[in-house]
């Protein structure tokens, strides 16, 4: 900022050398998200039991695809400002990066260019399958707390990234991975509802790997209290704002009709 005195304008001096919070050790400070995961993270997705156990009405299944299939739609189209965010994309030789060439399989792999189909589109081959047309997907409104949750990871993965990685890598697929869902939703539509899925049997298998390596790469871009400072807020609202889509998720349940038999 500058001030004009009688000897004409001058600038505040912004140097804070010394004045800096210190950065934790690495591995400490990944203590700390473990530990708000487990504070933040307090519900479990009851529908995903409810499809394991084929309890979930058929309607509110088709209801449940069309939230997956709003979280692919927008995901899938940030992971190429991830790659570009790298901080090792302009190594001398990119098969010796690590962060640009994660997030570029991953880019490669979600899109449909390392063997699997594009993963959007196998959410809508899933919404096929329960009778849901395009038009259907196309005009639905998520839930607030869907769109809340997919719109935070957005703006951390378009912010920094470091505060990217940390937010759908870390909090995102790594977190995803360790509830097992997607073997539960692809076994439990297999055995209830006479259908296979391709979405969950890909995302059983590739959200295990992508959540380790997320882990592994975050420890290496959380060295410094700035960048600590940015990740444990990124990681704290990602995580409150799923927790809150859970709940959510978790009221279809007390509607009418929303089961077709017992639980269990």
């Amino acid at each position: 900022m500058a001030t004009t005195t009688e000897h004409g304008r001058e600038f505040r001096d912004i140097r804070r050398e010394g004045a800096d919070e210190k950065a934790k050790p690495v591995d400490e400070f990944m203590a700390e998200l473990e530990s708000i995961q487990a504070e933040r993270c307090s519900e479990k997705n009851l529908l995903w039991e409810a499809v394991a156990d084929g309890s979930l009405s058929e309607e509110h299944l088709r209801r449940f695809c069309k939230e997956y299939y709003f979280l692919g739609r927008y995901y899938t189209t940030e992971f190429g400002t991830l790659a570009s965010l790298a901080p090792d994309a302009d190594a001398l030789s990119l098969a010796t990066s690590e962060h640009f060439a994660h997030w570029l399989q991953n880019l490669c792999d979600e899109t449909g260019f390392t063997g699997d189909a594009n993963h959007v589109d196998m959410k809508i081959d899933w919404a096929h399958q329960l009778g849901i047309t395009d038009e259907e997907l196309d005009s639905y409104v998520a839930m607030p707390e869907t769109i809340g949750a997919v719109f935070t990871s957005l703006y951390y993965m378009r912010r920094s990234y470091e505060e990217g990685l940390a937010a759908f890598g870390w909090a995102g697929e790594r977190f995803a991975a360790s509830t097992g869902y997607a073997k539960k939703m692809y076994e439990g539509m297999r055995d209830h509802y006479g259908i296979e899925v391709a979405n969950f049997a890909v995302h059983a298998y590739a959200e295990v790997d992508h959540g380790d390596k997320a882990d592994y790469l975050l420890r290496k871009v959380v060295v410094t209290a700035d960048q600590q400072r940015r990740v444990r807020r990124a990681v704290e609202h990602v995580f409150t704002v799923r927790n809150g889509r859970t709940i959510a998720l978790n009221r279809w349940l007390e509607e009418p009709g929303a089961l077709r038999k017992a639980r269990g």
